[in-house]
């Protein structure tokens, strides 16, 4: 399985995980654990040293970039403190204070009556008006008393606005997704490019594999002594060839040109034509009368 095939796997325990983080700062660390897991499962089927390392290379490489990725979904704001103080006050009203300007004016207008000399006014009457204001000072001046406000003033402390962003769990998904899909092509190409360089230099880490064991095999069969085993061994180069992409081919008239004929009492393939992609790499050798 390439990374794009685990990464899929573990699709909604991801997606779970990074729900349950909610925050950037703790998405992260989900982000580089899921990095460090695929690769674990990766280099666990990979047997090519080279591929391993490219593969580890190219992966850290994103884990160390998963604080950059973009993952802020909505932004949850709330409001913090604001404790309610109360108080009491007292305003004064217009009409009170008029009402205080004429009780205090009737007041005085009385004290004078009765201060006054007794020539100025007939006391008969004097005495009643005297009276009269006094008690109408008095209760403009208990109505401008009623007249002042009394409200309660409520304040709040100073309030502390909190935000605190939220992760998109599907983006983060699309964005490792990308970028595990960019890894694994990654490593083909760094693959591919390993195995031109070596065929420039005339090695093949696959040919030269099967090229070992063929040469292995033959001098095994060689070294036994034992004839059958030796044929058995040999019987087995056509397979290691159709390996290496070359085909064995006895003799027809279709392909005359591809064989060498040598006098001999019977028609028979002495020497198969080796051929790779309908082209002839080696000719044959045929007995008879052709």
């Amino acid at each position: 399985m390439n990374l794009q095939e685990l990464l899929e796997k573990d699709r909604e325990k991801l997606l779970a995980s990074l729900r349950q983080a909610g925050t950037p700062d703790q998405a992260v660390p989900v982000i580089e654990s899921e990095y460090d897991r695929i690769l674990y499962q990766y280099n666990e089927q990979c047997s090519d040293e080279y591929e391993r390392r490219c593969a580890s290379m190219i992966l850290q490489s994103a884990r160390i970039s998963a604080p950059l990725i973009d993952s802020i979904g909505e932004t949850k704001i709330w409001e913090q403190g604001g404790k309610l103080i109360s108080g009491e006050s007292k305003k004064v009203r217009g009409p009170a204070i008029l009402l205080i300007i004429a009780g205090i004016v009737l007041v005085l207008a009385s004290a004078a009556v009765i201060a006054g000399p007794e020539v100025a006014l007939n006391k008969v009457f004097a005495m009643p008006a005297s009276a009269g204001a006094l008690a109408l000072g008095i209760v403009f001046l208990f109505l401008a008393g009623l007249f002042f406000r009394k409200t309660t003033k409520a304040s709040y402390s100073e309030k502390e606005l909190k935000a605190e962003p939220r992760i998109d769990a599907e983006k983060i998904w699309r964005t490792m997704h990308a970028a595990v899909l960019v890894a694994d092509r990654n490593i083909t190409d760094a693959l591919a490019a390993r195995k031109n360089e070596e065929a420039k230099n005339g090695k093949d880490p696959e040919e030269e594999k099967t090229d070992l064991a063929l040469y292995s095999d033959l001098l095994e069969a060689q070294l036994s002594k034992d004839g059958e085993y030796a044929l058995d061994q040999i019987s087995k180069v056509p397979f290691y060839l159709h390996q290496k992409g070359i085909e064995t081919m006895e003799f027809n008239e279709e392909h005359r040109s591809w064989f060498d004929v040598i006098p001999g009492e019977k028609k028979e393939t002495i020497r198969p034509a080796l051929v790779r992609d309908g082209r002839l790499l080696k000719k044959g050798i045929v007995s008879g009368d052709y």
